[in-house]
């Protein structure tokens, strides 16, 4: 089932008349969305019953179960839905809407699960789609009942409304507004004074993008689209033959007959709508298509590990983007310019066999298809080198950008360009091959085609065979496989093109599906350090982080960098590692934020590995600062490179938050310098911060995580003694549990 349409809802309950203000409704009036509300302790057993009535198809485990300690704040129920969500093998989207758009999101975000705010015990609607302007909520027994987007609407909203009510009732009685406008007034009051305000408690549900990319494509309904966009391009096609067929009888009768010229003008116009339902399935199937491989690659990015991103280069990376765009346009438009063509040829072929040189002539169409096809797979190879010469062209030139300051000041003058003209000699080379190709497969097949099809109809025309309407449809089945050859040339070389650019992306894609299945949600306390003990030593209190034997070794590397080494923090510790460089107290570090995974032993988090706990989850916990070269400024504002480990968009106490810390931390200044303060846009395109004033912006970053432990790689060594203890004092005073990382 989709999420526009159910089958089989039944009506609007009583009562459920849109009211004036989202939840201003009369006492007595009936609450339409009483019988379909969920209860917390079946909040699982409700997101199993969205994904399944949603078409999601969720794993076949039973619906984990809700604890009191979830439900205690939003980012805790938050949290479990998202990783209830992942055991099921959905995902949770939270969304926030604006007061006075909370309506038309709604319309907007099924199959989602909408949080009952209003005082007394949570309860949650389970919404499964859409009619026009009513949504299908589900019951316990999972049938659905349609309900009037306001009355949900109307529900959310009914917390927040209930604080300004009284004042702006008191404002219409002493206005003296007639009672017939009172709900007008009381709706424009509203929505001035609470317009602005984000709403949320809203998890909209979806596929990962980690999911086969078969599902996902089902869900979003693209093979059904395409195969309508294929079936209305078969029907113009053939149209545009009966157009033909009935115009070209009456010119070669010799006799216009209105009846078949009304039956072509028929014909004709049908074509129009036709070309429409074209156009807009295909925008269709392009959008849709081009927004899963979008979300894909960038879960399928986020998803590499360190090493892997750290042995590709800037350029190499910045070459698979290139080839991403690529995939989308060609693959897409390709591939359904290759399938319609083939029909067409296929019916160029039927109409040959039907015109004065018969099978043979068709026989000789399917030879040149097959000379076009091979040709393809020549420009297949061809492009597949000429692709490799660019994105070596582009890695090369990228690193030499990242280094150029570098290479100015201490490489010879003359070996600035060393191997660049033999690697452009090499890229025209490679350039003037596939430009032959594609005029080979572009123009001259096509054009070629009509020369050889004309040719073929020598035979019976020196022997004095066929009728003139023969030679005519043979004449028009050249034509239509000339037009289908340049379309199967077309789509055959942007399919190429596109699998060339496969093969630079597909480890995004296939990076996007790693891991196995999350555990179920852990109690709300699992995984989480008891308190510290009064006055006790570091045997009295709790063991945060513990590693046995662990070891590391880096990919291409012999020598291991981390060999054995066990480590034991418990709450409240502030540990210093020295260490000379390449000692491995980088790699030490990684392994204990969860940024690697350690090759041997074992590494538990208050009692819990890595994967019961997840990696995410893990991160969450401990906090890491890492070193300049694997830390980033990112171009965006000052709070959002700040905040970004936080819940986004930030709340005021966040913003106020990440201020103090940077007061603590002495960027005070800064921000004063700063002319939007913690709104100023910074990075490589906007304000340029200095050396320590990036070191301290990714302390500030890692204490406002609010973690349990606090990496701190090298994070003090850009920094001036007084700077330095004004920093070190506040990370003594902010991280719960403090690791430092630095040289002797």
């Amino acid at each position: 089932m989709t999420a526009e349409a159910q089958p089989g809802w039944e009506a609007r309950p009583d009562g459920a008349e849109a009211q004036p203000g989202w939840g201003a409704r009369p006492d007595h009036a009936v609450d339409p969305l009483g019988a379909l509300e969920w209860p917390a302790e079946r909040l699982g057993d409700a997101l199993e019953a969205l994904a399944t009535q949603g078409g999601l198809g969720p794993r076949a485990v039973a619906a984990p179960i809700p604890a009191a300690g979830h439900l205690r704040s939003a980012d805790a129920l938050g949290a479990w839905i998202d990783q209830a969500a992942a055991y099921l093998g959905v995902e949770a989207e939270p969304i926030a809407a604006r007061y006075d758009e909370i309506g038309e999101a709604l319309l907007r975000v099924a199959p989602a699960l909408v949080w009952l705010r209003d005082g007394g015990a949570p309860r949650f609607l389970a919404v499964v789609g859409r009619r026009g302007r009513d949504l299908a909520a589900l019951r316990a027994d999972r049938s659905a009942a349609r309900v009037p987007v306001e009355a949900i609407a109307g529900r959310i909203c009914r917390p927040i409304e209930a604080q300004v009510l009284p004042e702006i009732e008191r404002v219409l009685a002493r206005a003296a507004v007639r009672p017939r406008r009172r709900g007008r007034a009381r709706r424009a009051l509203l929505d001035e004074r609470l317009g602005p305000v984000i709403i949320d408690g809203i998890w909209s549900l979806r596929l990962p993008p980690g999911a086969p990319l078969a599902r996902q494509a089902q869900a979003a309904r693209i093979p059904r689209r395409l195969l309508g966009l294929l079936a209305a391009h078969a029907a113009a096609y053939t149209l545009w033959i009966l157009v033909w067929m009935t115009v070209g009888r009456s010119i070669l009768d010799d006799h216009l007959d209105e009846g078949w010229l009304v039956a072509g003008a028929l014909l004709l116009a049908t074509v129009v709508p036709l070309r429409q339902l074209m156009a807009w399935l295909s925008g269709l199937v392009a959008i849709d298509s081009s927004a899963l491989v979008k979300q894909r690659l960038l879960s399928g990015a986020l998803a590499l590990d360190a090493e892997e991103v750290r042995s590709e280069g800037a350029g190499r990376f910045l070459g698979r983007v290139i080839e991403s765009e690529a995939i989308e346009g060609l693959a897409m438009g390709g591939g359904v310019a290759a399938v319609a063509s083939a029909f067409e040829l296929a019916a160029a072929a039927a109409v040959l066999a039907q015109g004065a040189a018969g099978a043979i002539h068709a026989l000789l169409l399917v030879a040149w298809a097959a000379l076009v096809l091979a040709l393809c797979v020549r420009f297949y190879r061809r492009r597949a080198r000429w692709t490799a010469a660019r994105l070596a062209m582009t890695h090369d030139l990228i690193e030499r950008l990242v280094g150029h300051r570098t290479r100015l000041a201490q490489e010879r003058h003359g070996r600035w360009h060393h191997g660049e003209d033999e690697a452009l000699a090499q890229y025209l080379l490679r350039s003037r091959d596939i430009d032959r190709s594609q005029i080979e497969i572009g123009a001259l097949m096509p054009r070629g085609w009509l020369i050889a099809g004309i040719a073929g109809l020598l035979p019976p025309f020196l022997a004095g065979t066929g009728s003139a309407g023969a030679y005519a449809v043979a004449l028009g089945g050249v034509l239509l496989a000339s037009r289908a050859l340049q379309g199967l040339s077309g789509g055959l070389s942007s399919l190429a093109s596109a699998a060339i650019a496969w093969e630079q992306v597909s480890t995004l894609f296939q990076a996007a599906a790693r891991g196995g299945p999350p555990p179920p949600p852990l109690p709300p306390d699992a995984g989480r350090s008891p308190a510290r003990a009064r006055g006790g030593d570091a045997e009295a209190r709790a063991v945060v982080l513990e590693g046995h034997e662990l070891s590391f070794r880096h990919k291409g590397r012999a020598r291991p960098a981390v060999v054995d080494v066990s480590v034991r923090i418990a709450a409240g510790d502030r540990l210093l590692l020295e260490g000379p460089s390449g000692g491995g107290k980088s790699t030490l570090s990684a392994l204990l934020s969860g940024l690697r995974a350690p090759d041997a032993g074992l590494l538990l988090l208050n009692g819990l590995d890595r994967h019961m706990l997840g990696a995410a989850a893990w991160r969450r916990r401990v906090a890491a600062a890492p070193q300049f070269h694997e830390n980033h400024v990112l171009a965006g504002t000052f709070a959002y490179n700040l905040l970004m480990g936080r819940r986004w968009p930030p709340r005021p106490d966040d913003l106020a938050e990440a201020e103090e810390i940077c007061h603590e931390l002495g960027l005070g200044e800064l921000l004063g310098r700063m002319p939007g303060g913690l709104e100023q846009v910074v990075g490589e395109t906007g304000w340029q911060l200095s050396h320590g004033e990036r070191s301290r912006l990714y302390m500030a970053r890692a204490l406002l995580q609010g973690a349990e432990v606090v990496v701190l790689d090298e994070s003090f060594a850009a920094l001036d003694p007084e700077t330095l203890e004004r920093a070190l004092r506040c990370v003594l005073r902010r991280a719960r549990t403090l690791v430092v990382i630095a040289h002797p």
